[in-house]
């Protein structure tokens, strides 16, 4: 199936999965890193970005798998 897309849709999901990967592995290992209480009082904004990363995700692979 991946063979069928163009470069663009490749590039496209490619780089939303960059994203994805580069959120998650920062919120996991960097941030607790400098800040030991993370997310603490920011819980509701760090689910809300988990959340919006994630409707990203699915969303370009619904448009660029298209």
């Amino acid at each position: 199936m991946l063979a069928a897309l163009d470069t663009g849709q490749k590039l496209g999901l490619g780089l939303s999965g960059l994203a994805f990967v580069i959120f998650a592995l920062v919120s996991a290992m960097l941030i607790p890193h400098w800040r030991p209480d993370f997310p603490g009082r920011n819980l509701g904004w760090f689910i809300f970005v988990a959340i919006l990363f994630f409707a990203g995700m699915m969303s370009a692979v619904l448009i660029f798998g298209a």
